[in-house]
């Protein structure tokens, strides 16, 4: 596999065009009270940063669920954290249930410090 070096500052560029990008997927999709749908694109590069920096996917996941509930123009309060965390093992194809189980619990614990809801 080739590899590159990201500057910090163009990685958080990169990460917020993945935001946006899924944010309308994931919402023109969504249909209350079902899961999330997340898409490869999303699992892939969740996985990679996960495994790279915990503390900057579990800031990504905060910041996508901050665009579906608030920020993007067809934000949805009814697509919540655990929708998002329903919908995350889908997409996440190179981890096993063991540890995406784990990831779910440590997001369902963070992503609210970061949002600023203890509820969402």
């Amino acid at each position: 596999m080739h590899t590159r070096e990201i500057p910090e500052h163009i990685l958080d560029q990169l990460l917020v065009g993945l935001v946006f990008y899924e944010a309308e997927l994931t919402l023109e999709h969504f249909e209350p009270g079902s899961v999330a749908l997340l898409g490869d694109a999303f699992g892939a590069v969740f996985t990679w940063l996960w495994r790279e920096n915990p503390d900057k996917a579990t800031l990504l996941m905060a910041d996508f669920v901050a665009e579906l509930r608030y920020y993007h123009h067809n934000a949805n309060r009814a697509l919540d954290l655990e929708a998002v965390l329903r919908g995350l093992p889908a997409c996440l194809r190179a981890v096993p249930p063991g540890e995406a189980r784990e990831i779910q619990e440590q997001l369902r614990r963070e992503v609210p410090k970061y949002v600023g809801l203890s509820n969402i």
